[in-house]
């Protein structure tokens, strides 16, 4: 999948008026849409063909021959994986709703694999294995994942760390210097505090790496590698909830690249860090 329809989704209300119908069209009749010439598209929105030319550049295609082709993929993907699902309705049936939820986090996957840039993950990775320290932001939700994030980079011995203080993030950020790394996770790209605090971290001289939505956003605006995430809103599920298992998959993807990029040495500390814990199950076990 390319994504092609949450970028859609996601793009609305960063274009132009002219743009925007042609946008709104394109979510209403998606399957029509591969089918069609731009000239076609441009008459049933009541737009212009360079309208939706520029339209198609702006969310990151070539024009709207590498658009069509690009959608038509993900349908078929879509169509084949039934990933596209009706709002829960009430009294959904229990099966129903394990099935609309795992799906929701399997598109989300989906949908954020093909978001991920390789320039930009490449970019970020690098930072990670380069930083002397990492220092991770996040509000809410987003600081479990920050937290999570800890927990794995501390086993292959990398110095880490994630508050859900605001005055202890603003603290750790001032202490950042050159060779360390700041970590934004919030998928709006808007939460205040996380904004602070990478600007704290900037002036100290740390680079940053964001993990946000497709968008262009104040953290997005402010980092020196961007990964984007995508997520799925409806009634009883925020985005937050819904780019929660992509923000975790990207983190995943992050610390096994680091681990990866030294192999040896990340066994041994996996090793070691295993061998701790259990010694002190043990222990625990013996005095209870």
């Amino acid at each position: 999948m390319n994504g092609v329809l949450y970028r859609v989704r996601e793009s609305i209300g960063a274009v132009k008026q002219t743009e925007k119908v042609v946008a709104q069209y394109i979510l209403q009749h998606p399957e029509e849409i591969v089918s069609m010439s731009v000239q076609q598209v441009a008459a049933n929105c009541y737009s212009s063909p360079a309208a939706v030319l520029r339209y198609c550049k702006s969310i990151g295609y070539e024009g709207f021959k590498d658009f069509k082709l690009k959608l038509a993929g993900d349908l078929s993907i879509i169509s084949l994986h039934d990933l596209e699902k009706e709002p829960l309705e009430p009294g959904a049936s229990l099966e129903n709703i394990m099935s609309v939820i795992t799906n929701n986090n399997v598109q989300s996957l989906y949908e954020s694999l093909q978001l991920l840039d390789k320039e930009e993950l490449t970019k970020a990775y690098r930072l990670l294995v380069d930083a002397e320290k990492i220092d991770l932001y996040g509000v809410g939700s987003s600081y479990l994942i920050a937290s999570d994030a800890v927990q794995k980079f501390m086993r292959i011995n990398k110095v880490c760390t994630a508050y859900s203080d605001f005055h202890m993030q603003r603290v750790s950020a001032v202490n950042l210097r050159a060779n360390d790394v700041a970590v934004a996770i919030s998928y709006s790209g808007e939460t205040k505090q996380v904004i602070d605090c990478i600007k704290v971290a900037k002036s100290q001289g740390a680079k940053v790496i964001a993990i946000t939505k497709y968008a262009d956003t104040a953290i997005s605006s402010l980092a020196d590698a961007v990964l984007f995430v995508a997520a799925k809103e409806d009634e009883f599920r925020s985005a937050a909830m819904t780019s929660r298992m992509a923000t975790l998959n990207v983190i995943d993807i992050l610390y096994t690249a680091c681990a990866h990029e030294e192999y040896d040495e990340a066994l041994l500390h996996l090793r070691r860090t295993h061998e701790i814990i259990q010694q002190s199950g043990e222990k625990g076990g013996s005095n209870s």
